[in-house]
């Protein structure tokens, strides 16, 4: 902005009777806890979650620097170092995301902070790009009691949410209550064009455009009772014993519309299929801690975690043909359920000056039922029914115990050398497919090394780890999913009993230290892996199926290496415009990069990793109480080929956020925020080289998600 516009903007208010109280802001140091640890945690406190308004987690992880936000429709990912599909792991609390638990299940605000490590660690070795650990409030001696209040609208549809927070302390004990309240409308509208073009001719035979919606109506209700309890012993130690909880029920109505338009060659089979989709989904979560601090350092800590997720789903899809006649009339039931019990034991306990030892064992049961009930009619013009009763029963036990030394040779260096040793065993059991059993023993090694040199030049840390990455249960399980219509691009699925983990070493190094010149830091930060028995996908042509002539199936494919480089600041520029408050802005920049060694083409790499990533955020307090925010992100596009003559590409994008926030007075705040402003639409390009009965020919997909602008109204209080 011109400085003379910036000048005109702020006299043009017009000035108060008397001149306000002047406001003072406490900072503390954002990047000394960061340098402080030796793995290089990052830590993004609940204040910077909620600062722009979002409800939402994923929206609200975006704006971290070297968090990747994956979206297609309604499936959401997060990857660091751009490395996705699995390899950057999920944890509530230090213990991972159940499988089968949408992200969104997780309410904001029941979140205290999130932390971020790039490798793995002896907590979890089953993470190759690194762990997002998402860990939620715990009660607090201060009185707490605040609301928040949010309203929004995309598409033109409205998305309301409150959430109300409580808590105290009564004698030793404090408790804490969180309460959500949300109804949402939303719709993820997508255009798909399918092409198709002989080789021996050059010519294209087919062209068929997709407009696809995605729809939803959810209301849900979040509870998250909390408590603790502290207690000296006799020795002069410190008990403390916490529990919390977290209780979700949703009731949803959506489903998926599609109509389909021939531009070029035969009609496709269908020109129009409606999927209406109900469900009630129930995400139940128990936690309880006890901790015992002793008066030489020495800490023992037990917890055990209990995750119940259940999803009723009942499922109707109706397709037409060109004729308008009904060829397709599908009716599913589905129930799914989800449980795990976690425990944990870890006992630290310093050893002389200069050394703390870590000893911890985990033990885990988990278990995902499925039944899946489909009823086909059998009409003219349809393919022959497909009555299924499916039922499938997957298990997983683990056993794990990890060492870890702590060495602080001197005030300036500080090491971590340990090791994890895991046993995994798995059972899949179903009506339709033999049972499958696998074990796997994983041992992953760690090395951290933190060096502050003598001139006083940052902090430099080195981290070598081996993660590992274990297959879903559904790749293993031979289980075929069907879609509406099938081709080489949007193949049939099913998995692969064979499969085996990926298996991978992780070197990462970074260099942090604060520059007085823009009043802030920068963190510098690279990483080199290597990953055997990648898991990438492989087509199979299967002409006799006439449901599914084209099957995806997921194989282990040699060696991958990837590597990443991010660069991130942080800073204040004083300006004369507003003396007294400055202009604070971040910026982050990474590169990333990956290589298949046994893929050919061009352009052998993981798929979906973005090859560059920029994020700016500007902050400004403005007088008389109002803060703006302005927010900018984008990537560059993604090219990868893959096996059996496959190439997946993703365009470049990018997006603006801003909001405007006004605080009256203080511990109330209100806000007007927009998010994806001028976004770009999130396009996929699938290109699939294939041989049929009239010989070679690529068919190609282009597959587009077109985003709108979010506008959100919010309120937060204390009262």
């Amino acid at each position: 902005m011109p400085a003379a516009v910036w000048h005109a903007l702020v006299a043009a208010q017009s000035p108060a009777p008397a001149p306000p109280a002047q406001r003072v802001e406490i900072r503390a140091d954002p990047g000394s806890e960061r340098r402080a640890d030796v793995a290089g945690r990052q830590v993004v406190g609940r204040a910077d979650l909620l600062r722009h308004g979002d409800t939402q987690l994923a929206d609200a992880l975006q704006r971290v620097p070297g968090i990747t936000v994956e979206r297609r429709g309604q499936a959401v990912e997060l990857k660091l170092s751009a490395l996705g599909d699995g390899r950057t792991l999920v944890l509530l609390n230090g213990e991972p995301l159940p499988r089968g638990v949408p992200l969104d299940s997780i309410a904001l605000d029941s979140l205290e902070r999130v932390e971020i490590i790039n490798g793995a660690s002896v907590e979890t070795a089953q993470a190759i790009a690194g762990t997002i650990n998402l860990v939620t409030r715990r009660p607090t001696a201060l009185a707490t009691r605040d609301f928040r209040l949010s309203l929004a609208s995309e598409w033109g549809l409205p998305q309301a949410s409150a959430t109300l927070n409580l808590g105290d302390a009564v004698g030793a004990a404090t408790w804490g209550l969180g309460l959500t309240l949300s109804s949402d409308r939303r719709r993820w509208p997508a255009t798909d064009v399918l092409a198709r073009r002989d080789v021996g001719t050059g010519s294209e035979t087919q062209r068929t455009r997709t407009d696809k919606r995605e729809y939803d109506h959810s209301d849900a209700i979040s509870l998250n009772p909390r408590l603790s309890w502290k207690r000296g012993d006799e020795t002069g130690g410190q008990w403390q014993l916490s529990t919390d909880h977290s209780l979700r029920l949703a009731q949803a109505n959506g489903g998926v519309a599609d109509r389909r338009t021939p531009l070029r060659g035969p009609p496709p089979a269908q020109q129009t299929s409606d999927m209406a989709l109900n469900y009630q989904r129930l995400f139940w979560r128990w936690r309880v801690q006890a901790q015992h601090q002793a008066t030489d350092s020495a800490k023992t800590e037990a917890r055990a975690n209990i995750t119940y997720a259940r999803r009723d789903q009942q499922a109707r899809a109706l397709g037409y043909d060109f004729d308008q006649r009904l060829v397709q009339d599908t009716a599913v039931d589905g129930l799914a359920v989800d449980e795990s019990l976690v425990l944990n034991l870890n006992h630290q306990r310093p050893l002389g000056e200069t050394h703390r030892l870590s000893l911890g064992a985990e033990w885990e049961q988990a278990r995902r039922k499925e039944d899946r009930v489909q009823t086909e009619q059998d009409l003219p013009g349809g393919l022959p029914p497909d009555n299924l009763d499916e039922r499938f029963d997957a298990r997983v036990q683990r056993h794990a115990f990890y060492l870890q030394d702590e060495w602080a040779p001197d005030d300036r260096t500080a090491m971590q050398l340990g090791v994890r040793m895991e046993r995994l065993e798995t059972d899949s059991r179903g009506n339709v497919f033999d049972t499958v059993r696998q074990t796997h023993s994983l041992v992953g090694p760690v090395l951290r090394a933190s060096w502050r040199p003598g001139s006083g030049r940052g902090t430099v840390k080195l981290g070598l780890s081996r993660g590992f990455k274990l297959p879903a249960p559904r790749d293993v399980m031979p289980r075929r999913y069907v879609p509406i219509a099938v081709s080489p691009t949007s193949p049939a699925q099913s998995g692969n009993p064979d499969l085996q983990p990926e298996r991978a070493w992780s070197l990462d190094a970074s260099w942090q230290d604060k520059v007085a010149a823009f009043g802030g830091d920068m963190v510098l930060s690279a990483s080199l892996r290597r990953i055997d028995d990648v898991m990438l996908d492989r087509l199979i042509a299967q002409p006799a199926v006439l449901n599914a002539p084209w099957l995806l199936q997921r194989v282990n494919a040699g060696r991958a290496w990837s590597t990443g480089l991010t660069l991130e600041l942080r800073g204040q520029l004083e300006h004369t415009a507003l003396a007294g408050a400055p202009l604070r802005w971040t910026a982050s920049g990474s590169l990333a990069r990956s290589r298949l060694s046994d893929v050919t083409g061009p352009d052998p790499a993981l798929p979906g990793q973005a090859p560059w990533q920029l994020k700016i955020g500007l902050t400004q307090a403005l007088p008389r109480g109002w803060t703006a925010q302005l927010g900018l992100e984008a990537r560059g596009a993604s090219k990868a080929d893959l096996p059996t003559d496959r190439r997946i590409e993703n365009l470049s994008r990018h997006g603006l956020d801003a909001s405007l926030g006004w605080q009256p007075r203080r511990g109330q705040t209100w806000r007007l925020s927009v998010a994806q402003l001028a976004a770009s639409d999130d396009v996929t390009l699938r290109t699939v080289g294939v041989t049929e009965a009239g010989g070679a020919a690529v068919y190609t997909a282009r597959e587009a998600w077109h985003r709108d602008t979010v506008w959100r109204f919010g309120l937060d209080s204390t009262f």
